[in-house]
């Protein structure tokens, strides 16, 4: 988003600065009552224009913020010691960059520890009529009580998944052995012990998922990066799917230039993860002697690289688009197609890419198949890695 300087204009007397004087009353009146914080400085970071909902997150007045030549020795002054991290972001003691280097708006998740506060800020250029940029636009959402609450489901779903995985481990290694020893004796006990291990293998699965979503949304979601193949790990990846492939009769076919090496910069383990939910998808969304094709190619004139899963099988409505990605959440004929999923594979398999610096998304239609994509970066600078800073350019 680019906001020009002619829409800064419109800021009423009172309001904002002296500078923006004579905007209308009604545009005065919609920022007013935002509950997100705004906030817009020039390139020498001196308070231009701020709301009522800023001052209410910084617990400080506008007559104390607008006008205000910010600087990082603020961080000093315990007054305004949380405006001036969110001004420098490198401040913080915590952040992470949502978006990319380089895009904009710049999107970086805020926490600060005195006083308490989770943000999200959002910041864009502001351009004059010859595009230069003259100063920056600040979107602040207060995300501390939110994130509290979720906290709080969080850390409930945490304890229950752990005090669920120790007896469901405990049931299927008993479920194990009552296989092997009725493997040549009692076909029924055999049959029935079978049945009720995938039961508790599919149970198991999901008390995991649980706590891997736990871990990505307190942050304890860890990633340990190396270089690699990406075209032996995706063989790998294929190979560890192929008794699924061959119980659903589904052929996999893999396209790669020219078979070459590419190499990428990974956590093998947690990539794994997101194409494992991929490929299992492929596989058990499909039709019967159906098909995948997985590709990979370098994009021109990026240094990305994107890989492919197509499948022919049940496609998504176009209604479940917009929440394809969310938590718990999966197509009405998903779940027709395959009840005991869980909806959560798609969200971690999302934070995983993005966690490598990627993005993904897909192509569908009803009954034809689905094609998901995502990209990983060929520059190992292009990997945010685990306490790597955003670059402080606003």
């Amino acid at each position: 988003m680019i906001i020009m300087f002619d829409f800064l204009k419109k800021f009423k007397k009172g309001f904002v600065s002296p500078e923006f004087s004579g905007a209308r009353e009604e545009f005065r009146s919609l920022l007013e009552n935002l509950e997100d914080g705004i906030i817009t400085h020039d390139t020498n970071f001196k308070i231009l224009s701020a709301n009522r909902a800023a001052g209410e997150i910084f617990n400080l007045s506008l007559e104390e913020l607008i006008g205000k030549e910010m600087s990082p020795n603020l961080i000093k002054n315990p007054h305004f010691k949380a405006i001036a991290q969110t001004i420098f972001p490198a401040l913080a003691p915590s952040l992470d960059q949502v978006s990319r280097a380089g895009d904009w708006p710049q999107i970086i998740n805020i926490i600060l520890d005195e006083p308490k506060l989770e943000l999200k800020v959002s910041v864009s250029q502001i351009t004059d009529e010859k595009n230069k940029v003259i100063g920056f636009l600040k979107i602040i959402k207060n995300k501390t009580r939110e994130n509290a609450i979720l906290k709080s489901k969080s850390e409930f779903i945490n304890v229950a998944a752990h005090q669920l995985r120790t007896p469901l481990t405990a049931v299927n290694w008993s479920l194990e052995n009552i296989i092997k020893i009725s493997e040549n004796g009692d076909k029924e006990v055999n049959e029935t012990a079978r049945e009720a291990l995938k039961v508790s293998e599919r149970a198991l699965k999901i008390t995991n998922d649980l706590l891997d979503v736990s871990k990505v949304e307190e942050g304890r979601f860890g990633y340990s990066f190396e270089d690699a193949d990406l075209v032996e790990f995706l063989k790998t990846s294929v190979e560890n799917v192929a008794g699924l492939a061959k119980q659903y009769a589904i052929r996999i076919y893999f396209n790669t230039e020219n078979g070459a090496p590419i190499n990428v910069r990974i956590d093998p383990s947690r990539l794994g993860m997101a194409t494992m939910n991929l490929l299992d998808n492929a596989i058990r969304y499909n039709t019967k002697n159906g098909k995948i094709i997985i590709s990979v190619e370098k994009l021109t004139n990026q240094p990305f690289v994107k890989i492919s899963i197509e499948d022919s099988g049940i496609g998504i409505y176009g209604d479940d688009f917009q929440k394809i990605f969310e938590k718990f959440y999966r197509g009405a004929n998903a779940t027709k197609a395959e009840p005991n999923g869980n909806g959560l594979g798609l969200y971690l398999t999302q934070n995983i890419i993005r966690k490598h610096g990627g993005e993904i998304g897909f192509e569908s239609a009803l009954n034809r198949g689905t094609t998901f994509w995502f990209t990983l970066p060929l520059d190992p600078a292009l990997v945010p890695e685990k306490g790597k800073k955003p670059q402080e350019n606003f």
